[in-house]
């Protein structure tokens, strides 16, 4: 039995600590005005609790899940507090690292594929000034260093002779063809360092090389090569007085004067084709492509211009004319390599990719080389000058065979045609 004026019995002991109200601290919402939380003031209950010796049950206060204190550091690259902060108020610890390659938006056709988050203006300028700065510099380490390599097997230094830097003429194209191959590491690295994109990206718009679609695209340059051929022999027939100068056939050279410059054209020309293909039909197109006008004219003759320049014939264009313009054809023969590198250029836009172009041209230079290698006529790999018409007029079939084709095994195939 309590004593008079004493706590209650079965009361704990009174603690002076809990005299002072306990404040609303982490994890607890402040308590409507006249309300206390239970235990504060005098005792060990609230006067709105019923005491714990009654009883009854006692209501648990309300208490605010909230998260751990201090906050728990993200996983690397995963955006704090869940995503739902604002990016400019996260700590600078705390945000995620800068996308280093940011590619196209999908749906972007190949032409576009250079009109990224990070386009601007100046960004196709100085990239082709990086493209031709970068590849003289490689060149001339090419021509160093191959000179030492000459120097410490012969003996000798190079001997040069006008626009020719070493006496043998398989040498000299050897090394031509080096300096043209070092040429897609080099536009590959202008636009991973340049336009801030996938590297690959100039190849197509998977941001890769498509081989299993570049090999399948080798059968209709094959077909392309029989047509010119055979449509050549029937144009001597038909116009035998078409080209002005009579053509020197040659002789077969024999198995062991033709085995080596053959392997070493076949381990060379492709990488010099494809190289080729990387400046002009990836490069050119995708920078001249980039600036297309994104925005609706109020004109009707400005709308017009400005839906022909977001076509890629501008591009195509222009990249055809510098392909043009640098080889050293003349007459019917400049009319015929524009026309190829049109054809090429458009399917390369066709098919979302350079890989159709670079089995044609890879397949045509491979043969325009070892004909000569083999009828003893290698030293005339470098005369490029003009042609009769009858070249035109038989490759024009020819190219027409090569487009449909590829078009067609496109469409069969499901070829991507733009970014994913």
């Amino acid at each position: 039995m309590a004593s008079q004026g004493g706590p209650p019995q079965n009361q704990p002991p009174h603690d002076p600590a809990q005299d002072q109200p306990r404040q609303p601290g982490y994890g607890t919402p402040p308590m409507p005005s006249g309300q206390q939380l239970p235990g504060d003031g005098p005792g060990f209950w609230s006067p709105q609790q019923p005491p714990p010796w009654t009883g009854q049950p006692q209501q648990q206060p309300y208490v605010q899940q909230q998260p751990p204190y201090p906050p728990q550091q993200p996983p690397h690259g995963q955006p704090p507090y869940g995503g739902q902060q604002p990016y400019g108020s996260m700590p600078y610890n705390l945000r995620p690292p800068e996308q280093r390659q940011i590619p196209a938006p999908p749906g972007t056709p190949f032409h576009q594929l250079a009109r990224n988050a990070r386009h601007r203006w100046w960004r196709p300028i100085i990239g082709t000034v990086t493209l031709a700065v970068g590849a003289f510099i490689l060149t001339a380490a090419v021509v160093v260093a191959w000179s030492v390599v000459h120097r410490m097997i012969t003996g000798d230094l190079p001997a040069a002779s006008g626009d020719e830097i070493f006496a043998n003429d398989l040498e000299n194209l050897a090394s031509t063809l080096v300096m043209l191959a070092i040429l897609t590491p080099t536009v590959a690295f202008t636009v991973w360092a340049v336009q801030r994109r996938p590297p690959w990206s100039v190849a197509s718009v998977l941001n890769k090389i498509r081989w299993k679609w570049l090999f399948l695209a080798c059968l209709p340059a094959l077909g392309y090569l029989v047509l010119s051929y055979a449509f050549g022999l029937l144009a001597a027939a038909i116009f035998p007085d078409a080209d002005p100068v009579p053509a020197d056939d040659g002789a077969w050279v024999g198995f062991a004067a033709f085995i080596g410059p053959a392997l070493l054209l076949l381990c060379l020309v492709p990488f010099q084709s494809a190289a080729e293909e990387f400046v002009f039909r990836g490069w050119l197109i995708q920078a001249v492509g980039a600036y297309a006008p994104r925005s609706e004219a109020r004109n009707a003759v400005t709308r017009a211009i400005w839906r022909a320049l977001r076509t890629p014939w501008p591009a195509l264009v222009v990249s055809s004319a510098v392909f043009v313009s640098a080889h050293g054809y003349t007459g019917w023969a400049m009319a015929d390599i524009f026309l190829f590198a049109m054809t090429v250029g458009w399917l390369t836009v066709r098919t979302g990719g350079i890989e159709a172009a670079i089995a044609l041209h890879v397949l045509n230079n491979l043969l325009a080389f070892l004909l000569p290698a083999a009828t003893g006529q290698l030293d005339g790999w470098a005369d490029q000058g003009g042609a009769p018409w009858t070249l035109l007029l038989t490759d024009i079939p020819s190219l027409a065979f090569f487009a449909v084709s590829v078009t067609w095994l496109a469409r069969r195939r499901k070829v991507a045609t733009v970014s994913q």
